[in-house]
């Protein structure tokens, strides 16, 4: 087993190869893994039609939508859970999960999200925050790792940074973090020296 994988589950492993896949456009390849996991039933489809609603956030519709339809293709009689919207009290979600993430900077960065767009900072904490980051399926920790996967392999280093910390205040250790960037780096054949430096340095203040 890949040194990046030695520590981490066999849901998070399977979390980190299914995102990096999708953010190389490797879709097929990411079906096959689907399809192994359902049939041998160590993880839930629920835990996957997540993952892909998840992503939707990085990679868009078209990503989340082939990603559904292969769960679907290979579990057919599953029961699904609804993507309803959860109105007013979507936004009051989303600003507890954002000061989850972000701490004592949550009203710094909503400044600069409402400077970057006018109304961008309510939008962001309602759509990303409140409705798809809220959702049951995945626990929150593995929503920050699927984010720092995702944002790693396309090379956002700015919001990358922003979520390694992220992951770290919300529960993540820092050994899993690591562990999670050496095997993303194996996959997107990225240097991964700077990051688990940047790792090491990290605190939760």
């Amino acid at each position: 087993m890949h040194l990046g994988q030695r520590s981490l589950s066999r849901r998070n492993r399977v979390l980190v190869k299914i995102s990096v896949l999708y953010a190389l456009r490797e879709r097929v390849k990411a079906r096959v893994i689907v399809l192994r996991e359902l049939r041998s039933g160590e993880l839930p489809a629920r835990f996957f039609s997540e993952l892909f609603i998840h992503l939707s956030l990085f990679l868009g519709y078209p990503a989340m939508l082939d990603g559904l339809e292969s769960v679907a293709d290979a579990s057919p009689q599953r029961r699904r859970h609804t993507l309803r919207t959860q109105g007013s009290t979507a936004r009051m979600h989303g600003k507890r999960i954002l000061e989850r993430i972000y701490g004592q900077q949550t009203p710094k960065l909503l400044r600069h999200l409402d400077n970057v767009h006018p109304g961008l900072g309510h939008r962001i904490t309602q759509d990303a925050y409140g409705l798809i980051m809220n959702r049951d399926g995945m626990t929150l920790p593995e929503r920050e790792l699927a984010n720092v996967v995702v944002l790693y392999a396309h090379g956002f280093d700015r919001q990358l940074y922003s979520h390694l910390r992220g992951a770290l205040r919300v529960g993540v250790s820092k050994r899993t973090l690591k562990s999670v960037i050496l095997l993303a780096a194996d996959m997107v054949a990225r240097a991964s020296e700077q990051t688990l430096e940047i790792i090491d340095k990290l605190s939760t203040e």
